[in-house]
């Protein structure tokens, strides 16, 4: 009896997986430093110093805040875009 609840359950563990796998990535349009900072692969840290020296990518102030538009990202790094010499 045991055994077959758990095989049961891995059943619908394994179709809820599936369903999901299926499903688009949803990425939200703005998202918080800590999320930037995983979608960059890089220390929130970092970009809070940016903040206070006006570099980095634009963000937004929602009340205190800050939020980061995800193509003002992508266009941030699309601008640091290092072309290589590679064959043309």
């Amino acid at each position: 009896m045991l055994d077959q609840q758990i095989e049961d359950l891995a059943d619908i563990v394994a179709a809820r997986v599936q369903s999901a796998l299926r499903k688009p990535a949803v990425v939200p349009e703005y998202l918080t430093p800590a999320e930037v900072s995983i979608f960059l692969n890089m220390p929130a840290k970092t970009l809070e110093h940016w903040r206070a020296k006006g570099e980095g990518p634009r963000f937004s102030h929602v009340g205190r805040h800050v939020r980061y538009h995800v193509d003002d990202l992508r266009a941030w790094m699309r601008e640091r875009r290092v072309e290589t010499g590679g064959e043309q």
